[in-house]
């Protein structure tokens, strides 16, 4: 029960994937907005590339390259 209430109260350290799934957010909501106003996908391209490559590149390396 104790690590359940700590759960939902939010104490704790977060997941290692936490901030992955936060850029991965950020990243369909741009192109969610390119879509809705342009019919396509046209200028979210260079943001969401830059956001994968920059935020869940170091996100990884910091997951997996430590000892």
């Amino acid at each position: 029960m104790g690590r359940m209430k700590e759960d939902i109260q939010g104490k704790g350290q977060k997941k290692w994937w936490y901030g992955i799934a936060v850029l991965l957010m950020i990243c369909v909501f741009l192109v969610g907005m390119d879509f809705a106003q342009t019919g396509s996908i046209t200028w979210s391209v260079w943001p969401v590339a830059a956001v994968l490559f920059f935020g869940v590149g170091f996100s990884l390396l910091n997951r997996f390259g430590r000892e």
